[in-house]
């Protein structure tokens, strides 16, 4: 849970103040020949960095690898407005997690999956607003609100501009049959099925099955499969 605490927090702590905590090291990036690589939480300076990086490439960039835990969400869509823009592929190695999983994978070209590696999703913007207040204290709720409706607007513009299901980020929130509140879990993960009736680029995940459970940087990172939603 201290993951799922700390994401909140670090947008709570860009709306309203001026200095950010580092729970996460800043991530590493770095290019290999025409992919470039970004390991770590999805921050404005990390894109920021990624965005030069790939600019300054002697080769055009076809690729995008990323390990990731999410992360802010304003970052995750500007990132993956950038892979749109740029029609990456995105190959997904370790952990993609919450804003990694909201706003990298609608944007791809194509999607591949190293064997080994968790997908999850873990909620977004647009989510209810008893599950923001698990994570903004009480007393900054009116100041963090207008700046949570204000992420609400660019989530949704983005997600109806890269033609994937609107609510893709809060189904395992939402839905009768969610598998995280019964199981527990930091978050949830969809079938091919469901990732291809939300309008999900073409996936491959390399080892046929996706992990349920990855440590990543000392913290574990549990996620659930999703019962079928659009194929019942």
């Amino acid at each position: 849970m201290r993951m799922t605490i700390l994401i909140g927090l670090l947008l709570f702590l860009t709306a309203c103040t001026s200095q950010l905590p580092k729970p996460f090291p800043f991530p590493q990036i770095s290019l290999k020949d025409d992919m470039l690589i970004y390991n770590g939480i999805i921050s404005g300076d990390g894109v920021l960095t990624a965005q030069r990086i790939a600019r300054n490439s002697p080769t055009k960039i076809t690729k995008l690898q990323i390990t990731s835990p999410g992360g802010m969400i304003e970052p995750g869509i500007e990132l993956g407005y950038f892979i749109k823009e740029n029609n990456l592929d995105l190959i997904i190695t370790q952990l993609c997690f919450s804003a990694c999983a909201n706003y990298l994978l609608p944007a791809a070209r194509s999607i591949t999956i190293k064997k080994d590696t968790l997908l999850g999703w873990h909620g977004g913007a647009r989510q209810s607003n008893a599950i923001w207040k698990q994570s903004i204290p009480n007393s900054q709720w009116d100041d963090f609100y207008p700046y949570l409706e204000r992420l609400r607007g660019k989530e949704y513009q983005f997600l109806q501009t890269m033609d994937v299901a609107i609510n893709i980020t809060t189904y395992g929130q939402t839905k009768l049959n969610t598998c995280q509140k019964s199981k527990q879990t930091l978050g949830w993960y969809y079938t091919l099925d469901d990732m291809k009736a939300m309008k999900l680029p073409p996936i491959k995940i390399e080892g046929g099955k996706l992990l349920e459970s990855v440590m990543y940087q000392d913290e574990k990172v549990t996620v659930c499969l999703m019962p079928e939603i659009f194929n019942t």
